[in-house]
């Protein structure tokens, strides 16, 4: 089983290995924290400067999107598979504008392998 943090961080690679993908977050400058409500994991996903990068979202940062969801989920939300996702999509709680939900929901489609 792979964890949420090795999934993070696939898809800051993928988002690396596509430029043209890149251009959706330049100047989307955005902390998206990742909550698994089962296991009380939390992650965030930062894009800033076109680029992704993750790790463990410590009580005291702030963002801008949140997600909440089981760890299961939360996988099939990141793992790059276009039906797991969409699935896990309908599962996962948001919390957040809806243009930033929006931009991730794209990011993460784009992304798929």
């Amino acid at each position: 089983m792979i964890g949420i943090g090795r999934l993070l961080a696939e898809v800051a690679e993928r988002l690396q290995r596509r430029p043209h993908i890149r251009f959706l977050t330049v100047g989307w400058e955005k902390r998206v924290g990742i909550v698994a409500v089962d296991t009380k994991l939390r992650w965030q996903l930062t894009f800033s400067q076109g680029s992704a990068s993750w790790g463990e979202w410590r009580e005291e940062q702030s963002a801008d999107l949140v997600l909440h969801g089981r760890e299961k989920l939360i996988r099939m939300l990141l793992a790059g598979d276009e039906l797991q996702y969409l699935s896990a999509k309908q599962q996962v709680r948001f919390s957040g504008t809806v243009r930033d939900q929006l931009k991730l929901d794209a990011i993460l489609r784009l992304t798929s392998k």
